[in-house]
């Protein structure tokens, strides 16, 4: 019920207008409140249309009125029109995440639903009258990968093998994987079962498995080693047997850890291949900072997977953080390849799923929720409150998107769940760039600093005379772009910024909450790297809510008594 409790006045003042509504005309009906268990609330009411009636939810997402509410049918899979979210049934009504605004009230959305569906009533009654206009537009989705003969030695695989017993020979099981000319093998099981699955291994590269033998021996010989025969006689002279070995992998290991490993092709007779040997096996001390090793137990969410966003999520998960949030809408194209983290592997497919997969690369044991959609576009309301949800619960939130929109959602949940926000965007022609943060308790609130920023920016000297679009600024003597050095750049001194934001228990290395990053000699940047900090308000002092009028305790108790079951829950009027 926190709704009831962040915003009494708001939903008292719901309750209010529907409850007149009620009173007011004979097509609307409330059936009775709820409050669910991820804080939203619920209104089941029913619409009165000729003979027929509609049974439906109207729903206050946790973070309303940030968040828009939205209307469904209470049965599940029921079908009200062809203005309707597939799957939630949600309907898609003239307000919704794309034109939203914290002033409209519910029941302007009842009034909205009821206006679509006589729409379509009238469209089937009346054949003449035009369907009703849709808001609705879909968005792309989709996807696409190659060969020298390598096996990848890791750490996993010889300490399985210095542990292992019952005998010099083990099955094992690989995966390849191939880039152009090039192909790589690695272990991923050695033993009898699936318990023995080598921790640390990445499940799925897209790669093929296949199985094969692990030989222990005392020592290896460094024979050459072109035939079946010539491979048995290595192995047997070492102590170890091996069984069936056509088209298998044979890896031989000693006891000083040198590796040797053979590719046996299926039929015979065949050339034995060897396989180059990468020893990545040494153990090495941690690279992180210690303060970073918090950063496991973390949730960052990123929102704005392009350019910027692509590459700090993955420099996140080199740092150490291995709970994510990937929020965008897009799909990537080729023309994304000059400045985005990602390759033409991920050509096709939304770009949450293909940075997803670049993370759980980097990070194996990364935990990564990738959600295909926009915080501020036209889109399911009920997707984005679950996107709020998500947002809200995480440790820290980075807005990569550039977008004034996303931006205002994202600071408003930011500030009701006092989740530290960092934000950042590379100027047109990529001169320079801009990064700011607000952490909560610490910064003013993230609008605060983006207005004080304006006002800053607003007192220097103007930008040359130029015309800018997304990317270019054509300047009276030359054309300006931004290229993937500048969008790396701000890239790392906004992961390093983000990182400080959530690692530095005392006094940031960044003392100030807002800084503007020049690349290059051109408007107030005196010279490439030039830095120019912003000081920025510190958070203000919360002061006491304003206390609720006797009308609005007595709406808040009948709220409360509707929520719990209580007499009178629906608190329908006489028509």
């Amino acid at each position: 019920m926190s709704l009831l409790v962040d915003q009494p006045q708001r939903m008292a003042r719901e309750k209010r207008l529907l409850d007149a509504l009620a009173h007011e005309v004979a097509w609307f009906r409330m059936q009775g409140w709820r409050a669910t268990t991820n804080g939203e609330l619920e209104l089941r009411f029913s619409l009165t249309l000729l003979h027929g009636t509609f049974d439906g939810v109207l729903v206050y997402p946790r973070y309303f009125p940030d968040v828009p509410a939205f209307i469904r049918p209470q049965r599940p899979g029921e079908s009200w029109s062809g203005h309707q979210y597939l799957g939630s049934g949600v309907l898609c009504l003239e307000r919704g995440p794309d034109n939203w605004d914290p002033s409209v009230t519910g029941v302007e959305l009842v009034r909205s639903a009821n206006k679509l569906l006589w729409s379509e009533v009238l469209q089937v009654a009346l054949h003449r009258t035009p369907p009703a206009p849709s808001r609705h537009h879909q968005t792309l989705g989709q996807a696409l990968r190659g060969e020298s003969r390598r096996f990848l030695v890791t750490p996993q695989f010889v300490e399985r093998l210095a542990t292992a017993s019952g005998g010099p020979a083990w099955p094992m099981k690989t995966a390849t994987t191939r880039r152009g000319e090039c192909e790589l093998t690695f272990v991923t099981e050695v033993g009898d079962d699936a318990t023995q699955r080598l921790t640390g291994m990445p499940v799925s590269l897209g790669a093929n498995t296949g199985s094969g033998w692990a030989i222990s021996m005392s020592k290896t010989h460094s024979s050459k080693v072109t035939t079946l025969d010539e491979l048995v006689d290595l192995v047997s002279n070492g102590g170890g047997m091996i069984a069936e070995v056509s088209n298998k992998t044979i890896a031989v290991c000693d006891t000083q850890h040198h590796v040797r490993a053979f590719f046996v092709p299926p039929g015979e007779p065949v050339p034995v291949i060897e396989l180059a040997v990468i020893d990545a096996s040494a153990s090495e001390q941690a690279r992180l900072p210690p303060a970073y090793a918090k950063l496991g137990a973390l949730t960052v969410t990123v929102v704005g997977l392009g350019s910027l966003g692509s590459k700090v999520a993955v420099s996140l998960a080199r740092s150490g953080v291995r709970r994510f949030g990937l929020i965008d809408a897009d799909v990537l194209l080729p023309q994304n390849l000059v400045r985005n983290e990602l390759d033409w592997q991920g050509v096709g497919f939304a770009k949450v799923e293909a940075v997803a997969e670049r993370i759980r690369l980097v990070a194996l044991d990364a935990n990564v929720v990738a959600l295909p959609f926009e915080v501020a576009g036209q889109e399911n309301p009920l997707a984005v409150a679950r996107l709020a949800e998500l947002i809200g619960s995480s440790d820290l939130v980075i807005d990569a998107t550039a977008n004034s929109d996303a931006f205002l959602m994202l600071a408003a949940v930011c500030q009701r769940a006092q989740v530290p926000l960092v934000w950042g965007e590379v100027f047109a022609g990529g001169f320079g760039a801009l990064m700011a943060r607000s952490r909560p308790g610490r910064d003013a609130d993230p609008l605060g600093i983006r207005t004080h920023i304006f006002g800053v920016m607003g007192t220097m000297e103007p930008v040359p005379h130029a015309e800018a679009n997304r990317y270019a600024l054509n300047t009276d003597d030359k054309v300006l772009v931004a290229g993937d050095a500048e969008v790396s750049y701000l890239a790392s001194a906004i992961t390093a910024f983000a990182l400080d934001a959530v690692c530095s228990d005392g006094e940031s290395e960044y003392p100030v909450a807002a800084y503007l990053l020049g690349f290059k000699k051109f408007w107030e940047f005196k010279q490439p790297f030039d830095t120019i900090p912003i000081q920025c308000p510190g958070p203000a002092g919360v002061g006491a809510p304003a206390p609720l009028t006797d009308d609005e305790v007595a709406t808040i108790g009948e709220l409360l008594n509707a929520v719990n079951g209580g007499a009178g829950a629906a608190g329908n009027g006489s028509a």
